[in-house]
């Protein structure tokens, strides 16, 4: 590694991208060696389901801006084992990368049970490869079945009733995308989809797949009912990507665990994106948020953090408060969510006479703690500094 230091940032998306961004240049003497696991340059994932599927997007318009500055990178190398104690990274081909500093930004993987493992016509959606594949499939006008009702799942149904495509969603609860939104758009999402045509399957699960010379043929149902379809698309979540992390050492728990200023069990570590579970101050829990906005703003701030540590300035090392927001586009219609929702204890909702949805609040012990709403940017910007302001204001007030 010679007489200078190397900071290595694992993960080749978008907080593997803002870490590079920010520490290019900022620690003389340095090198920034940046390890992605994709051949591609970063690229825009939200747009996968949207747009690029859509056809209103080719593969240029996703890439991200070239991060600039004195940056080595390896592309298409994927991290295979981390030696915490001798501070290296080996690769999937064998080699052996030393660092003085670590920040981690290998994001999360789709999940893909083993009844979909290896049959033709079925996906998942994580990457721009998977999304390549499956638009290759939309021109023989396939009959779509979508596993899972979360945000993917609902983003691709409703992409391929733009397209004219029929479509079905499967999801095993009653309710669509009851995770992100805590059920309360359920009933919105319901009428949404169906209006356009979507076929909603819910409290049901999938037993099997019908199959015909190595490709899907048809969905089988826990009741027995079969689906026909000719693509099967597969949202059944996804899950940090640490298997690489096996055996390391790390502190490791539905994610790589993270202290408020994002450092891992090891001081030479830090960790950002979807791979991360920090303990958030703002919320005074730990949590593992998977959106745009949040992998961002965390690469960046694990680097700042990193370049405090490096340069000997322990005083600018900054906990990572932030209140969670994320969107999803579904007809047209643009929906929002802002803060955490998990553990409210009372929830408001209200139809505003200028919103084609409704307004939601999500209450924890008299403190507003998150808000949803349909075509109300405004209203959930202002309500997300609300929360924000609130929150600050009780984590200094407990600080003190």
């Amino acid at each position: 590694m010679g007489s200078g230091k190397r900071i290595v940032v694992a993960g080749g998306s978008l907080a593997g991208h803002a870490a590079v961004s920010e520490l290019a240049g900022r620690v003389p003497g340095t090198e920034v060696l940046w390890i992605t696991g994709e051949a591609q340059p970063a690229y825009s994932k939200p747009a996968l389901s949207k747009e690029f599927m859509q056809g209103h997007s080719a593969v240029a318009d996703l890439l991200l801006p070239p991060a600039e500055g004195d940056i080595r990178i390896l592309r298409g190398r994927p991290c295979a084992a981390l030696d915490v104690g001798g501070r290296s990274v080996r690769l999937a081909d064998g080699e052996v990368i030393g660092f003085d500093h670590l920040i981690i930004a290998t994001g999360a993987v789709a999940r893909m049970p083993a009844i979909f493992s290896g049959v033709g016509g079925v996906h998942a959606l994580r990457t721009l490869e998977d999304a390549v594949a499956i638009r290759a499939c939309l021109a023989d006008s396939p009959r779509v079945a979508v596993i899972g009702g979360g945000l993917i799942g609902c983003e691709l149904a409703a992409s391929m009733r733009t397209l004219g495509l029929s479509a079905v969603i499967v999801e095993k609860l009653d309710r669509l995308l009851d995770r992100p939104f805590g059920g309360a758009l359920s009933e919105y999402f319901h009428d949404l989809h169906r209006s356009h045509g979507v076929d909603l399957l819910l409290g049901t699960g999938v037993e099997r797949l019908e199959v015909k010379d190595g490709r899907v043929a048809g969905v089988v149902l826990g009741d027995g009912r079969v689906i026909p379809a000719d693509l099967v698309v597969v949202g059944a979540g996804s899950q940090p990507a640490t298997r690489w992390l096996d055996g390391s050492g790390l502190a490791v728990d539905d994610g790589v665990l993270c202290d408020q200023n994002l450092a891992t069990s090891s001081p030479a570590i830090h960790a950002a994106g979807d791979v991360a579970r920090w303990h958030n101050p703002l919320f005074d829990r730990r949590m593992r948020v998977e959106h745009w906005t949040n992998a961002s703003a965390q690469g960046r701030a694990a680097a700042r953090n990193v370049i405090a540590t490096l340069t000997g300035r322990p005083d600018q090392v900054v906990p990572f408060g932030d209140v969670p927001y994320f969107w999803s586009d579904q007809y047209g219609q643009k929906i929002q969510m802002a803060g955490w929702h998990e553990g409210h204890d009372r929830v408001d909702i209200e139809q505003p006479g200028d919103a084609p949805g409704p307004l939601v609040r999500f209450w924890r012990e008299g403190r507003l703690v998150a808000a949803a709403a349909v075509n109300a940017p405004r209203a959930v910007m202002r309500l997300r500094r609300q929360i924000e302001t609130e929150a600050r204001d009780r984590h200094h007030a407990t600080a003190s």
